[in-house]
């Protein structure tokens, strides 16, 4: 039986597969470095806004404004996140974008019931009501999922939940 690098075509398909996974790396790096350079732009320009207007008017529209641009800081850090681990693991893991459209779900209404002050008694209010009860729902099931993730059996080489910690089962497969 002759090694896989014997195999001419297998040797070629080998050094595209490394030459995409370079790629794939360089991709990955340079968007989680993008998203940090911008989530800290972010970060200091939401602070800086709410400090600089922190006198000017009411304060509750000027808190909800900050808390809805710390909740955007909190999306790019969450990407930063999972392409992490996408990086390390050479996987990529659902969870994480589930819990990133947790967080833009529950963004959209801090931001649609401040607006919705404004529209009591107005026809626009009946569908600022929809669109909190659709996100409302959006936010339970993705919950809900992420919750079943948690309790769903392990995958291949991980610990089964349960199992003594330093216990990993795998699976071998067929060579």
């Amino acid at each position: 039986m002759g090694r896989p690098t014997d195999n001419p075509e297998r040797r070629d398909r080998t050094g595209i597969a490394a030459l995409l996974g370079w790629g794939e790396l360089f991709l990955n790096s340079a968007v989680a470095l993008t998203l940090s350079i911008g989530g800290i732009v972010l970060f200091a320009a939401v602070v800086y806004d709410f400090l600089r207007h922190l006198g000017d008017g009411p304060f509750v529209p000027r808190l909800l404004d900050l808390l809805s641009g710390l909740l955007l800081v909190f999306i790019f850090t969450e990407l930063i996140i999972t392409i992490r681990v996408v990086i390390a693991s050479r996987a990529v893991e659902v969870e994480p974008f589930l819990i990133v459209g947790i967080v833009a779900a529950i963004r959209r209404v801090i931001v649609i019931s401040a607006e919705a002050q404004d529209l009591i008694g107005t026809a626009r209010f009946r569908d600022v009501l929809l669109e909190i009860g659709v996100l409302s729902g959006t936010v339970l099931v993705l919950g809900v999922t992420v919750f079943v993730l948690r309790r769903a059996p392990s995958r291949e080489g991980e610990p089964t939940p349960g199992t003594d910690p330093g216990t990993v089962t795998t699976t071998s497969s067929p060579t």
